[in-house]
């Protein structure tokens, strides 16, 4: 028995949510609303220390961190697979699986939390802020928000940061030439990775994926938003940004 422990907003979420919708692999679904903190909640620092999402459950044993969770999905249900047969392949598809996990975590998480500074000085009051900065277990992810309502990131971090995502997606551009998918003949891991990170950009800064400047990438997003499942997942699966409780919270 599986059961997903996720949210509809984060990039992660999404990645495993579309593994599992490629496979048609049923699992039951737990959403964890990050707006009220539940990812912060002893009962889901039991499943998951880091107090993030998503997790898997496979008959009681928890499974956490997108990247390895998709690989253990693979490895539980070879059928429809989504790594290539080849080794080089399946290195290349690991080289961007894990690229997708490096640049969310170096890049996404600082210009998405940019994006949220005016909600963050407005919407959340000095007890949200206590609590959250006291609830989150891992110490980067907890001097993350520290910095956040404390000030935000400099200009210069900022330009960094973007600068890493249009090195990245030249990068994607370059590797596409030999597609039509980023591992090469075969639809994979790679492309389910990849494209959370690549929507969530062209959400905050659609400048940085100009079809003119990336007619590759633009092309491969448009034949993966074609995909049945990918459709499910990005769009009908959508949820809103804002909760009813105006509450901010980051748990990917």
């Amino acid at each position: 028995m599986l059961e997903l422990y996720h949210s509809g907003l984060t990039t992660c979420s999404k990645q495993v949510r579309l593994c599992l919708r490629e496979k048609d692999i049923p699992y039951t679904s737990h959403y964890i609303e990050l707006w009220n903190y539940e990812n912060l909640n002893p009962d889901y620092l039991k499943l998951n220390p880091n107090g993030v999402v998503p997790t898997l459950v496979h008959d009681g044993r928890p499974i956490y961190n997108s990247f390895v969770i998709t690989e253990y999905i693979e490895d539980l249900y070879p059928e429809k697979p989504l790594r290539p047969a080849d080794p080089l392949k399946r290195a290349t598809m690991r080289l961007w699986t894990w690229t997708a996990d490096d640049v969310h975590l170096a890049t996404t998480m600082i210009t998405y939390m940019n994006a949220l500074r005016k909600h963050l000085d407005d919407d959340l009051s000095e007890t949200d802020k206590e609590f959250m900065l006291a609830s989150t277990p891992v110490p980067e992810r907890r001097e993350r928000w520290r910095r956040m309502v404390t000030g935000g990131y400099s200009m210069e971090e900022m330009q960094l940061s973007l600068d890493k995502c249009t090195h990245c997606m030249g990068r994607m551009e370059v590797a596409l030439d030999s597609g039509p998918w980023l591992a090469g003949a075969e639809y994979s891991l790679a492309d389910i990775h990849m494209l959370s990170i690549v929507h969530r950009y062209g959400e905050l800064y659609p400048d940085l994926l100009d079809p003119n400047d990336y007619p590759r990438v633009t092309d491969w997003q448009s034949r993966m938003m074609d995909r049945p499942a990918v459709a499910w997942v990005f769009i009908q699966y959508g949820r809103s940004t804002r909760s009813a409780s105006g509450k901010i919270g980051v748990g990917d």
